[in-house]
This record gives structure tokens, C-alpha cells and sequence, in this order.
């Protein structure tokens, strides 16, 4: 059974709470807080999520970054932590060391703190969680269940990194990409200040953008249609379904109205942002994948799956 099916079949009916927003979205809103207080919380997996032969400390900034991505992609910025570290009995205290040293690092770029965790020892691979809470920029965390027919699509920095990074990294190939995969880029704060001021549906892109924009389609109960074309690739001369689908570009995908193109458009310079625009929210419902006017058919697997 997929992540996705388990979630709905089992975990949601639990959700009961206003917060958890039927736990359709990558953040939770905190109601013992004020309304702009949100929670996030992503595990990284040795095997699964990161290579057995990833520079230690490349992994700590990773975990870091995945977080601080789904914070600012509800338009919000970073604050508290918490680490659960399942630690290998036989892995060198000195890697412990750089783990940390990292760690600390990427907090203090990203303006989070430390504020607790747990750390076991674990007897097989490397397991991670970080619980990171955010404060919205505006009054509340930007949702996946706020586009409307008429709204546009837009995407930040490039899309296929992610893909290209873990292909180069598999083969043994040192690239940018590579870099990337390991220590992901991230738009930065400004992106959480375009999707706060302008957005009207925000997820970051961690699967895949045709995965991922299915699933704010779905929330919104709207359709997506993406322009291939438009579509800032990473790597145009390499398999684009590939990289449309392969993940780990941790990038924010997000709607808008039409009526706030320019001003969006020249915010995002101001903010040093790069953004695209790649589509339009229709009525209806799905995706719709468009190249040179035609219609494209989509992958039958639109992105990544815990399965």
C-alpha cells in the first residue's frame, strides 16, 4: 500500500483537530498557538531517502532543508526544532562530531533553533526525524486547498536538479547536481515572502512537480494544466519526464491570481527569486500536461511513493 493510501485509509479519520487540515498538507497549524503558528515534520532514511556513502554532514544540512522548505512554501520562516536521531552502534563518534557541527550550521542560516529531540541507538541504518515549527508571515500558513479556476501556476528556481544529482551521484559523477541532491537549494525566504503576499495554494515540490501538483490539484478540487515548455528544466538536454517527475528539487510550487502577474513578477526580482509561470487552474478536476499546444500523457507514475 502507498504512503498516501495508508494516510487516508488510516491516519485521517484521526485528524480531528482544526489544525491538522485533514492531514492534506505538508504542515500542521499549532492551535495551543496564534493562528500563523505552523508545524513540519520530514524523517531522512539511510538507503531510502540519502546514499550509505553521502558525507555525513551533507546529510545534516539535508534534513534541515527539507524542513525549512515546507515552512516557507506556506509562506512562513523557520523557528524551533526538534531532532530524533536513531544513531548506528557502530558508526565513529568523530561522524557524530560533523553531524552536529552541521547541523548547527544550517540552523543558524535558516534562523532555526535547537529546542530538543530524543537519540537512540539504532541497530541498523541511520534514521533521522526534525520537528520544525514556523511563524506565517501573513495570518496563517498558505494551504494546498486555495487555488480557483483563473489562478496561475508559478514554480521557483529549476526543476530536475534533484533527478540529475542522484543520477550523477550513482555514477560515481561529481557535478552541481550532485550538490544539489545532497544539500538541496533552496529559494529562500524570499520565496516564503512571494507565496505570503500573493499566493492562493502553495506546496514545495519534494516528489516530483507532476506528483506534487496533482496532489493541489486534488486539495483545491481544481485542475492543473502545466506547459511543459514553460517549465524551468535543470537539464533540457536530459530526460525531462524524468526530471518533471524524479523529486528532491525542493523548489514551491504556487498559484496566484492572474490580476497580481506584474506585481508577482516584479517582487520576485526584488527578492532575487527565480520564478516561472507554468500553467493555469482550470475547472475540473486532475492534471493536464500540455507541449507546443498538444496534450501529453502523463507518466503512470507522476512522481515518488513510499510504498
Amino acid at each position: 500500500m502507498q504512503e498516501f493510501d495508508a494516510i487516508a485509509r488510516y491516519f485521517r479519520p484521526l485528524a480531528r483537530s482544526d489544525g491538522a487540515f485533514g492531514l492534506g498538507d505538508d504542515v500542521a497549524r499549532l492551535t495551543t498557538s496564534g493562528p500563523g503558528a505552523i508545524v513540519t515534520v520530514d524523517c531522512l532514511v539511510e538507503g531510502v531517502h540519502f546514499l550509505p556513502g553521502d558525507p555525513i554532514d551533507t546529510v545534516a544540512r539535508k534534513l534541515v532543508r527539507v524542513n525549512v522548505s515546507d515552512i516557507h512554501a506556506k509562506g512562513a520562516l523557520p523557528k524551533e526544532a526538534l531532532l530524533v536521531l536513531g544513531w548506528p552502534s557502530g558508526r565513529l563518534e568523530s561522524d557524530l562530531q560533523l553531524f552536529a557541527a552541521a547541523l548547527g550550521s544550517d540552523f543558524d542560516a535558516w534562523g532555526a533553533a535547537l529546542i530538543g529531540g530524543d537519540t537512540v541507538t539504532s541497530p541498523g541504518p541511520l534514521f533521522l526525524s526534525l520537528t520544525l515549527t514556523g511563524e506565517s508571515i501573513g495570518a496563517g500558513p498558505m494551504q494546498r486547498s486555495g487555488a480557483r479556476p483563473g489562478d496561475e501556476l508559478w514554480v521557483t528556481g529549476e526543476i530536475g536538479a534533484g533527478w540529475c544529482g542522484l543520477r550523477d551521484v550513482r555514477l560515481g559523477r561529481e557535478s552541481g547536481f550532485a550538490e544539489h541532491y545532497r544539500v538541496p537549494k533552496l529559494p529562500g525566504a524570499g520565496g516564503a515572502k512571494l507565496v505570503a503576499a500573493f499566493g492562493s495554494a502553495s506546496m514545495d515540490v519534494s516528489d516530483g512537480l507532476l506528483g506534487d501538483a496533482a496532489k493541489l490539484a486534488m486539495e483545491s478540487g481544481v485542475r492543473v494544466e502545466i506547459d511543459r515548455d514553460a517549465v524551468p528544466m535543470a537539464s533540457p538536454s536530459d530526460g525531462v519526464m524524468e526530471q518533471l517527475t524524479g523529486g528532491d528539487d525542493y523548489q514551491i510550487l504556487f498559484t496566484a491570481p492572474a490580476s497580481v502577474h506584474e506585481d508577482l513578477a516584479a517582487a520576485a526580482r526584488e527578492f532575487g527569486v527565480k520564478l516561472s509561470r507554468i500553467g493555469v487552474i482550470s475547472a475540473g478536476t486532475g492534471l493536464g500536461l500540455m507541449s507546443m499546444g498538444h496534450a501529453v500523457k502523463l507518466p503512470k507514475n507522476l512522481g515518488f511513493a513510499h510504498e
